[in-house]
């Protein structure tokens, strides 16, 4: 029986995620993107920690949230180099709780917070927008990339560059290529939900300004 309603909350919550995919409206941000790998191999793995066997532990490594920010900004700068884009990108405060904000927006959708199908949910859109339209100074959002359970890599921000199917598409696309982007956020939020948290432990929200 334990199986079973384990089995059935996990296929709840695998599907609640395709339902946020058009989430947001035509310029609000689409589900968090699931890693090809866990922690940057199998899309929807639990990424455990290989030291405890824990759920929901962050993979492979014993970093500080503080490092694994400062990783993300060194492999979005080293990402939009080559394409071009040599104005380093600087983490910043400001940009990062936004960027958190963001991030449990998209999990209170996973979470069923906003019903069976957040994007006909006029709230979840306009929690959306609300944190969308925030400044950082006289800075607006550009960029925008979410990942469910993993920090993005490399090959995810060069993912995001050529993305061209999904709402968030755009905003994924110059999260790499847009020049005029010179201040970044990193918003991480766990997921306490009994439910879920083994399927999606946490998201991750990357946004630029």
């Amino acid at each position: 029986m334990k199986l079973w309603k384990r089995w059935t909350a996990a296929v709840l919550a695998a599907a609640m995620a395709l339902l946020l995919l058009a989430a947001c409206g035509p310029s609000g941000p689409s589900a968090p993107d699931a890693p090809d790998t866990p922690g940057s191999s199998e899309t929807g793995k639990d990424p455990t920690d290989p030291g405890t066997g824990e759920p929901g532990k962050d993979p492979a490594d014993k970093k500080t949230e503080a490092q694994k920010k400062a990783a993300v900004v060194d492999t979005l700068n080293a990402v939009r180099k080559s394409y071009g884009n040599d104005t380093p990108l600087e983490l910043n405060e400001q940009a990062c709780a936004f960027a958190k904000e963001m991030a449990q927006v998209q999990l209170d959708g996973v979470n069923g917070q906003y019903g069976k199908n957040p994007s006909t949910n006029t709230d979840y859109i306009d929690a959306c927008a609300t944190v969308r339209k925030k400044r950082v100074g006289e800075k607006a959002s550009i960029g925008f990339g979410a990942l469910q359970s993993a920090y993005p890599d490399a090959k995810q921000f060069k993912k995001w560059a050529v993305k061209t199917e999904g709402v968030s598409a755009e905003r994924n696309n110059k999260l790499v290529k847009r020049k005029d982007a010179t201040l970044v956020g990193v918003g991480v939020v766990q997921n306490t939900d009994e439910k879920t948290k083994d399927k999606i432990p946490f998201i991750v929200v990357v946004m630029t300004y």
